[in-house]
C-alpha cells in the first residue's frame, strides 16, 4: 500500500528534522558526525519528533516526499542527515559535499533566488554574503519554472541572481554540489562574479515599489546587467 501524505503532520515532522538536522544539533545535546548524521533513533526520541507521535514509518515517510529533497536516511548505519543548509559547523567528505574544481563540472545555470529588499541590501554592501549558515545556496535553475529544478531557493523568490561560470570566478568561489543538487558556496560571492540580475515582473510592484526603483538605479550605476522578465 502507497502511503499518503498528512500534510499539516509531516510538515511539522519536517520542520522539527530541519531544526535538529541543520541547527539544533548540538544545543540539544544530540550526537551528530562530521557528514551531520543522526543515529535514527536518537532523533525519535527527541521531543520534538515525539511531540508529533513520529514513529519510524512517518520519518521514512516525510524523508521519501519532501519535494526539496532535504534529508537522507543512511539506511546501512541507521542513520539521517540533512543534505544541506546547516548552520552547525561540520566537516563532510565529498560523498556528502562534491567539491567543483573544474568548469565543465558546473551546470548550465548557477542562480541564487532572494527578493527585493535583501538584494538591495546585497548590491548596496558589494557581496552576497553566507550570513549565519556555512554556505550560500545557488540552484541549477528557477524552482517552480524549470522543472528539472527541486531545491536551492525559496519558491517566493522574485530576484534571481545569475553567476559567472568562467574560471576565474569559480577561482575564487569555494563550490561544493550537495546530494540533492544544490551548489553550495563557502566564501561569500563579490558582485564582479555576477552574470546578471532578473527582476521577475510584477506591474503593480514594479510602478509603487520605491525599493526596485532604488535597485535598478544602483544596478546601472555598477554596470551589473538586469532584466526584469
Amino acid at each position: 500500500m502507497v502511503e499518503t501524505m498528512d500534510s499539516k503532520r509531516d510538515i511539522q515532522i519536517s520542520k522539527a528534522l530541519s531544526y535538529l538536522l541543520r541547527h539544533g544539533a548540538e544545543k540539544e545535546k544530540l550526537v551528530i558526525d562530521n557528514n551531520g548524521y543522526i543515529a535514527v533513533d536518537t532523533i525519535l526520541q527527541h521531543n520534538r519528533l515525539k511531540t508529533h507521535k513520529c514513529t519510524r514509518q512517518d520519518l521514512i515517510r516525510v524523508v521519501d516526499n519532501n519535494e526539496k529533497k532535504r534529508f537522507i536516511i543512511d539506511e546501512k548505519n541507521d542513520m539521517i542527515a540533512a543534505t544541506q543548509g546547516h548552520s552547525i559547523q561540520l566537516k563532510p567528505d565529498d560523498k556528502i559535499l562534491m567539491p567543483i574544481t573544474n568548469v565543465d563540472s558546473l551546470p548550465a545555470k548557477l542562480v541564487h533566488g532572494t527578493n527585493v529588499k535583501n538584494c538591495l541590501a546585497i548590491v548596496e554592501s558589494g557581496n552576497l554574503s553566507k550570513m549565519k549558515r556555512n554556505h550560500i545556496h545557488l540552484s541549477i535553475g528557477i524552482v517552480g519554472k524549470d522543472t528539472n529544478v527541486v531545491s536551492g531557493m525559496r519558491k517566493n523568490s522574485t530576484i534571481y541572481i545569475y553567476l559567472k561560470k568562467d574560471p576565474e570566478t569559480l577561482s575564487q568561489l569555494k563550490l561544493f554540489k550537495s546530494l540533492n543538487d544544490v551548489y553550495l558556496c563557502e566564501n561569500d560571492i563579490d558582485l564582479k562574479c555576477f552574470e546578471k540580475i532578473e527582476i521577475k515582473n510584477n506591474k503593480k510592484q514594479l510602478s509603487e515599489n520605491d525599493d526596485i526603483t532604488k535597485l535598478i538605479q544602483l544596478l546601472k550605476n555598477k554596470n551589473i546587467p538586469y532584466e526584469i522578465i
